[in-house]
């Protein structure tokens, strides 16, 4: 199987029927057609050079439609998220060292200041599309580079190939079904390289991809509804945004066109299954994907089954085929005992952009830091990691970066940074700080926010007289206290009764406090992206209003909420 068999079979279906949809974005949809021809016009503006090509755009449209010119013309492509803080963007610019960048309006305005000189995605709409032009065109596989958290706060940029993507769409298209007319869900950012599946996957099957808004996706009865308006029949998310559906009101006949759900970059709970195999019981597959960037994509999956619903730990599954799992134990290869997990792949892997092996111990084997254990029947279990990485929300944090950051800052003394689940809530990305009286958690966050992406930025900030250390002087995060035993509301500033009462009670549920006070900011008490977007769907819910962000951003506390949405309900 060549690396150009994604190129061939997109442009069969291209040829086949021009008219069908490809893309259907919340703008407009888009046909096979309008998408073929705005990638023959970028590929006749890449074609005379050489090396890597950056794109940054925010619109998923010309993401597609430069890195399948990328793919025709034998050029590297590395999508990354317009989101970036100006610090990351001079790293990745210096250590990618693009020949050419194409970005929409989104990406130019974040690249103003650097000495690029962007193509303009718009502007390569019309190209003269050729379907013989895209089949098994002879140029090499120069693949792919996306970039993602580095321990020193320096992006860290890991390079794939399109055979290791077409052994997984592969894959993933014969064992669900993806075919003529399949739609598949666009959850994630251009920046990550799950965004290859959710666009090629349907592309090269002859389906359509479904892009949600960028930034947030919809949560909770958004979501459904976004889903069920679309069509969704395959949906990829993880699973911190899929129980979202569970605040939705889902009967038995809801999401009727649904019926795979597929996640990844988190662990499933025993919780999740017994909730969704109650209602749909086995009418809708619910799969559980497992693998790190650095191997592209999936290399193990599981078709959740009731049993698992009473399993301590939800199994990741068997390999994928051509592909083996080993659990390392002092080096060796153990079943039933706790080891680090190692992935052999068919298919020679990539590395790391700037030459670092990492766990690259072979050119067909990563070991993923993750610690494992192999069962009988050969299923893996994924248990945790040996380093100071954490997924949070599904994306990849090093924890090593986030400290970094924050103690650039000059009132900054000490800090440990922490991914904390208090009970049955998914964990969030907490920085414990020592810092001079004078620093507030306002220019804490703006901080962080000018040196790391969203995924890792802290959600909560909680002061502290000094870092628990061990006895050797490392800190010790299990001394380190839960966020909600240091919160404490004045009595001047408890909410008033009422609507404020209300929502309060809604804060202390979303955000796993104890109390919060009517002048608080949802924000600054952890309330991350995904939080503010399942506030705004319960308010709509239990008050019939619908609040813009806009609204949200201008006093995002309890009190300028309830005026908000008193005033919203009195129309």
């Amino acid at each position: 199987m060549s690396h150009t068999t994604i190129l061939r079979r997109w442009a069969d279906h291209v040829e086949k029927d021009p008219g069908a949809l490809a893309i259907a974005t919340p703008e407009r949809p888009w046909t096979r057609r309008e998408l073929a021809r705005h990638a023959a016009g970028l590929r006749e503006r890449l074609a005379d050079g050489e090396g890597p090509v950056l794109i940054a755009c925010a619109d998923p449209v010309p993401v597609v439609a430069a890195l399948l010119a990328c793919a025709a013309v034998g050029r590297t492509f590395a999508p990354v998220d317009t989101r970036q803080p100006a610090a990351r963007w001079t790293a990745l610019l210096e250590d990618l060292a693009p020949t050419a960048v194409v970005a929409d309006a989104t990406g130019r305005a974040a690249l103003a200041g650097h000495a690029v000189r962007p193509i303009d995605a718009g502007q390569a709409e019309h190209g003269a599309w050729h379907a013989d032009d895209w089949r098994d065109p002879d140029v090499p596989d120069a693949g792919y580079v996306y970039f993602t958290s580095g321990t020193t706060g320096r992006p860290k940029g890991i390079r794939g190939s399109l055979a290791a993507v077409e052994h997984f769409l592969d894959w993933e298209s014969a064992e669900f079904a993806v075919t003529d007319g399949t739609r598949v869900s666009l959850l994630t950012s251009p920046g990550f390289d799950a965004f290859l599946r959710d666009t090629l996957l349907p592309l090269r099957a002859g389906g359509s991809v479904h892009a949600a808004a960028p930034g947030t996706p919809p949560v909770a009865a958004g979501l459904a509804a976004w889903l069920e308006a679309e069509r969704i029949e395959i949906l990829h998310c993880v699973p911190t945004v899929f129980r979202t559906l569970r605040a939705a009101g889902l009967t038995a006949g809801s999401l009727p066109a649904l019926r795979t759900v597929l996640l990844a970059g988190e662990a499933v709970r025993p919780a999740d299954i017994a909730w969704w195999r109650a209602l749909f019981g086995d009418r809708k597959d619910l799969v559980n994907l497992y693998g790190p960037s650095e191997t592209t994509m999936t290399k193990v999956f599981r078709r959740l089954r009731a049993e698992d619903a009473d399993a301590g730990t939800v199994p990741a599954g068997l390999p994928l085929p051509g592909v083996e799992i080993r659990v390392l134990a002092a080096g060796r290869p153990v079943t039933g005992t706790i080891g680090e997990i190692e992935i052999r792949t068919p298919f020679p892997l990539g590395g790391y952009l700037d030459g670092r092996t990492g766990g690259f111990a072979e050119p067909h084997a990563y070991r993923t830091g993750d610690l494992g254990r192999l069962r009988e029947d050969g299923a893996l279990e994924v248990l945790g990691r040996r380093d100071q990485q954490v997924k949070v929300n599904g994306v990849r944090v090093e924890l090593g970066e986030v400290e970094d950051v924050l103690r650039r800052h000059p009132g900054v003394r000490d800090v440990c940074a922490a991914a904390v689940a208090e009970g049955d809530a998914d964990p969030v990305l907490c920085a414990y700080v020592v810092a001079e009286d004078a620093l507030t958690d306002e220019e804490l966050r703006a901080h962080a926010d000018a040196g790391l992406l969203p995924g890792s930025r802290p959600a909560v900030f909680v002061r502290l007289a000094a870092i628990p250390r061990t006895l050797n002087g490392k800190a010790d995060r299990r001394a380190l206290p839960v966020p909600s035993a240091a919160r404490r509301v004045e009595a001047d500033d408890r909410p008033r009764d009422g609507v404020e009462a209300e929502i309060a009670s809604l804060w202390c549920e979303l955000l796993h406090l104890p109390a919060v006070g009517r002048q608080d900011s949802f924000t600054l008490l952890g309330g991350d992206s995904l939080a503010i977007a399942r506030l705004l769907d319960r308010l709509r819910s239990r008050y019939g209003t619908d609040l813009p962000l806009r609204v949200f951003a201008e006093n995002p506390t309890v009190a300028g909420l309830a005026a908000a949405v008193s005033a919203g309900s009195s129309r």
